[in-house]
């Protein structure tokens, strides 16, 4: 393996890691983290830099083929 392999492995796997909270976090979006004073929405964009709702409309024009 070249590292060139392993920057593109690793690139493929923050991006399910972030499709996979998304995921995760959608359905929980409004709602706080337990113990915390902050919702799953406002994690979501604090631990990935963007919006949930914004990712949300991103991923479903790139499934959709219309980006």
């Amino acid at each position: 393996m070249t590292c060139g392999d392993n920057d593109a492995l690793e690139a493929k796997w923050a991006a399910d890691k972030m499709y996979y909270a998304a995921r995760f976090a959608w359905k929980r979006r409004n709602r706080k983290v337990d113990g915390k004073h902050f919702t799953w929405g406002q994690w979501f964009a604090k631990k990935f830099g963007e919006n949930l709702i914004d990712y949300a409309e991103r991923k479903s024009k790139e499934r959709s083929g219309n980006t």
